[in-house]
């Protein structure tokens, strides 16, 4: 009696699945979330001004480190725009918190003179905080960027908007979660551990906000 070896056919896995997982990882990414919730801050508080002061700190701290790291991807500089290697992520991190530090020196200066609204400069502030915290847990051990940051926006968007967006706003880190897990990034316990550390910033962001704004 003979064997029939495996084909490639009976092995493969259907690609669906990661198709999806990747997708989501993309479009929920730390800079598309860390975006709406720097706009959702400006508008909330200062409307139309508010939100063109948003966009312009966005295009510095989350769309410049975004572009950076696509074009070191295709340059074969690191291994992916995501950075997967844990020791390549750390300089990427303190890039990321020299933008963000030298962005809020500038709001601290140019403020009182620009109308720049705190609302802005205070979530800039949060998310710097959440870069420096998981790039502290990064020296040790890989967490997951995204479904921290996925964790902050679903808890900080209802306490700036309406409390019943929260019924919604937390499937945005359940489907991150997924997508990480899904894709091979990071394992179960990576996107827990990176959801508590949102919850956590997104919370103290909460307090920040209705005692400072």
């Amino acid at each position: 009696m003979t064997t029939r070896a495996a084909s490639p056919q009976d092995t493969a896995v259907d690609p669906a699945p990661n198709r999806w997982a990747t997708l989501v990882a993309k479009r929920l990414s730390p800079a598309t979330l860390g975006g709406v919730l720097l706009g959702t801050a400006g508008l909330v508080d200062s409307g139309w001004w508010g939100l063109m002061w948003a966009v312009i700190t966005a295009a510095v701290v989350l769309v410049l480190p975004m572009t950076v790291l696509i074009v070191l991807a295709r340059r074969g500089i690191v291994d992916t725009r995501y950075v997967r290697n844990r020791e390549h992520r750390f300089p990427v991190y303190i890039g990321v918190c020299v933008l963000i530090l030298g962005t809020l020196a500038a709001h601290y200066v140019l403020g009182p003179v620009l109308g720049i609204p705190f609302s802005v400069t205070l979530t800039a502030a949060f998310l710097f905080l959440g870069v420096v915290v998981v790039m502290l847990v990064t020296l040790r051990w890989k967490v997951s960027a995204h479904t921290a940051m996925a964790a902050v926006f679903a808890v900080a968007i209802p306490l700036l908007v309406a409390g019943w967006l929260g019924a919604f706003t937390w499937v945005v880190p359940v489907a991150v979660a997924w997508s990480r897990i899904r894709t091979g990034d990071h394992t179960y316990w990576q996107t827990v551990v990176g959801a508590w550390i949102g919850v956590l910033i997104g919370g103290f962001y909460g307090l920040a906000w209705h005692a400072m704004i």
